[in-house]
């Protein structure tokens, strides 16, 4: 796996200035060689010997750390790295929300009143409007066109792949998004929740998206809390998931959930560290660490200007746990003892893309840790050899993913 670079445990990491190109990346079946070669083009390394780089974070908003590339602008407080390992983790994680949720959209009134116009914010790759345009385009309905818009440019042409597209390069901590009132019928937002303009971080996160959605239009946005809590033993399906929701979660052995369903703390030591490292980290950069929970305030507080709002909650165990071996969920109808091989590699990327999340947060939680750089790396290996050799997840821990959606009135 790729790691950062050597951090000191004394001085902060030096952070070498990129500039911002306009190379497009292949899109998710693209090789790796071409994938780092696009990206080598797009953030090319620029001198920080000049002074005006190291503070002209408008041309020069990326820097390396170690081997990993970051946002380094001091008022932009995105932790992850934007790179080609979080670019491959991304698309990991959006193939596995497709799946868990049954397609590129959870809001059932999309399927029979498709939209002319989507907006995807922070559309990193791209891949989401790529795979709603065969979505509707399998649908009879190929014409929809797709905009996409993202602090810096990682989406492919999709106009190559046949997707009626474009992008928009936009820094999203600007007050106003680039487009006129009510120019969508579609605004979709996912995996926001590390951006501190987001939904996910603040109440009033829907104004921008809502203005530029038609009236009858579809605002829907996913996110995932970023701490781990253990599912306990026997939880009753969510009452108000559809019964579409209730069949894709039972075919891939996930769990539909609500306020009211019992969970407890993560158990497994080292996911208590990061889960204590994270909190700390997130609180001084004043993010929230249970984004979904804002996320659904926000719904609710548009009651004047959103109607049909409503939310899928799933929570995706991130191994093979004890108690459905034991047979403790067969009560409810719901025997997830023998799990098949789909089920199997769902959980298993759930727990990748966990793992490429923590390794990408590495410089924030080894500075939350007070861990040096020996110490780090032998945490690191003995949670390694934990989570995927000494079956050390299975007391429910979960990766919790949720959904909201409602229609402008």
């Amino acid at each position: 796996m790729n790691r950062t670079g050597p951090i000191d445990d004394h001085t902060k990491p030096s952070m070498e200035p990129i500039t911002v190109g306009t190379t497009s990346l292949p899109g998710a079946t693209a090789s790796g060689s071409d994938l780092h070669s696009n990206l080598s083009s797009t953030f090319g390394a620029t001198s920080s010997s000049s002074l005006g780089s190291l503070t002209d974070y408008s041309h020069y908003p990326l820097a390396k750390m170690g081997d990993r590339i970051y946002h380094r602008d001091p008022e932009n407080l995105y932790p992850l790295p934007c790179d080609q390992p979080e670019i491959h983790r991304q698309i990991l994680r959006t193939m596995m929300l497709l799946r868990v949720f049954g397609g590129p959209f959870c809001n059932p009134h999309l399927n029979s009143h498709p939209p002319k116009r989507v907006l995807e914010i922070a559309c990193g790759s791209g891949l989401w409007s790529g795979l709603c345009h065969e979505y509707f385009a399998e649908r009879k309905q190929p014409n929809v066109q797709f905009t996409g818009i993202d602090f810096v440019q990682l989406a492919p042409d999709l106009r190559k792949q046949g997707v009626n597209w474009q992008f928009k390069r936009h820094d999203l901590r600007r007050p106003r998004l680039p487009f006129p009132d009510e120019y969508f019928d579609f605004v979709f937002i996912k995996d926001a929740g590390m951006c501190s303009c987001s939904p996910a971080q603040m109440a009033n996160g829907l104004e921008e998206p809502l203005r530029v959605l038609k009236s009858g239009g579809v605002l829907e946005v996913w996110d995932s809390d970023w701490v781990f809590r253990s599912l306990l033993p026997n939880p009753a399906p969510a009452k108000k998931a559809a019964s579409k929701g209730q069949e894709v979660a039972d075919a891939t052995a996930t769990y539909t959930f609500t306020s009211a369903t019992p969970f407890t703390g993560a158990q497994n030591k080292y996911l208590v560290d990061y889960n204590s490292w994270v909190e700390k980290s997130f609180d001084r950069r004043k993010l929230s660490a249970l984004p979904c929970a804002t996320i659904g305030m926000s719904f609710q507080s548009e009651g004047d200007a959103l109607e049909n709002v409503d939310s899928r909650r799933i929570a995706i165990p991130l191994g093979d746990l004890r108690w459905e071996r034991e047979g403790a969920s067969e009560a409810k109808g719901r025997s997830h003892k023998t799990l098949n091989q789909e089920q199997v590699s769902l959980r298993k990327t759930a727990l990748l893309t966990v793992v490429q999340m923590i390794e990408g947060l590495e410089p924030m939680l080894m500075e939350a840790s007070g861990l040096g750089r020996d110490e780090w790396d032998r945490w690191w290996a003995s949670m390694i050899s934990d989570l995927f050799q000494k079956g050390g997840l299975t007391s429910g821990e979960c990766l919790e993913v949720s959904a909201w959606w409602g229609q402008k009135k």
